[in-house]
């Protein structure tokens, strides 16, 4: 079965480091840092629900204002979440714009930073001319966004400052029998992402379901009837993603934790073992750690990124480092197309 979380990389693995997840059959993306993201058309970025900002290093953070630019029309709240001293980040960068003209405008951003125990929040509105707005703290132990499909939990790491891993949860994974739908006459559409919120809410089965078929016509029928025919159920698929983190034995425990059998673990592998004095210095993994750390975890695939330009042209030399430490299948992860 496919998972919901579908992930490209933003960049190239030696370029800045972040990741784009697609929600599939939820018209609906993930954004696991902001690089540079000029390049990702304004339609793709409108469906952006949620971000996870690891820590603001430049290469990880410089993509926030181009991201505000666009949200800036948008109907829906946009939620970002970053480790602690994040607000104050957030409110420099929002601060340094004049706002005067903004009343009428629906952006609506909500700033979140994950602080021991808490999750501090402040919101920007065109209506507060994009000034920060207090929100009531939260208590979390570690999730940062929950709803019917899937939940965001975090876990502060260090890299000389805080930075935070990731791991996206799907609640539990509803799949299509693509045949039977077939043989139903039926067709893929908006309709499908309807019915599995009907199965998640746990709607009454004569709950309506209006139902595409393949000659254009509609098919009313009871979601439970539906469900029974089409839905194949299974346990939620698991995608951690962890970058810049200092190779200490505290730090690999508690990433391991938190990546613990993980479908696809997508972790940095910035340098060579045979740079580790350097990625000690810089607070980064290596090849061999990457590989050791998705071992450590269980995790059932590994893709590598955040390179070292130092390595391009030689990612292969990385690739196998950490293939040999992880013993299992390395994933390469496409590239985000421009269009």
């Amino acid at each position: 079965m496919r998972t919901l979380f579908h992930p490209t990389l933003l960049h190239p693995p030696t370029g800045d480091p972040g990741a784009w997840i697609d929600l599939l059959d939820e018209g609906r993306a993930l954004l696991l840092d902001l690089p540079a993201i000029e390049h990702v058309p304004a339609r793709k970025l409108l469906r952006v629900a949620h971000v996870v900002v690891t820590h603001t290093h430049m290469d990880h953070f410089v993509g926030f204002d181009h991201l505000l630019r666009i949200a800036l029309g948008r109907e829906e709240p946009l939620t970002i979440t970053g480790p602690e001293g994040f607000l104050a980040s957030v409110r420099g960068r929002v601060g340094a714009y004049a706002w005067n003209l903004i009343e009428r405008y629906p952006v609506r951003l909500i700033a979140q930073e994950l602080s021991p125990g808490l999750l501090r929040r402040e919101e920007y509105t065109g209506e507060s001319r994009m000034r920060p707005v207090a929100l009531p703290d939260v208590a979390s132990s570690g999730g940062v966004h929950a709803e019917r499909a899937f939940r965001i939990e975090v876990s502060a790491l260090d890299h000389g400052i805080p930075v935070l891993g990731v791991a996206l949860r799907e609640v539990e994974h509803l799949a299509v029998n693509r045949d039977r739908l077939a043989r139903r006459g039926l067709v893929p559409g908006e309709w499908l992402r309807a019915l599995k919120d009907s199965v998640r809410r746990g709607d009454p089965a004569d709950h309506p379901i209006e139902a595409a078929r393949s000659d254009g016509s509609v098919e009313r029928a009871p979601a439970g009837a539906l469900a029974a025919d089409l839905i194949v159920r299974g346990p939620g698929q698991v995608l951690a993603y962890l970058t810049d983190l200092a190779g200490t034995e505290e730090n690999l425990e508690r990433a391991a934790r938190l990546a613990a059998g993980a479908d696809l673990l997508v972790c940095e592998a910035a340098f060579l073992d045979a740079d580790a004095a350097l990625a000690l210095e810089r607070k980064h993994l290596t090849a061999r750690q990457a590989g050791g750390l998705a071992l450590r975890a269980g995790a059932k695939r590994l893709a590598v990124f955040h390179l070292s330009p130092r390595y391009e042209g030689r990612e292969a030399e990385i690739v196998e480092e950490a293939r040999e430490a992880f013993g299992g299948p390395l994933l390469a992860l496409p590239i985000l197309p421009a269009r």
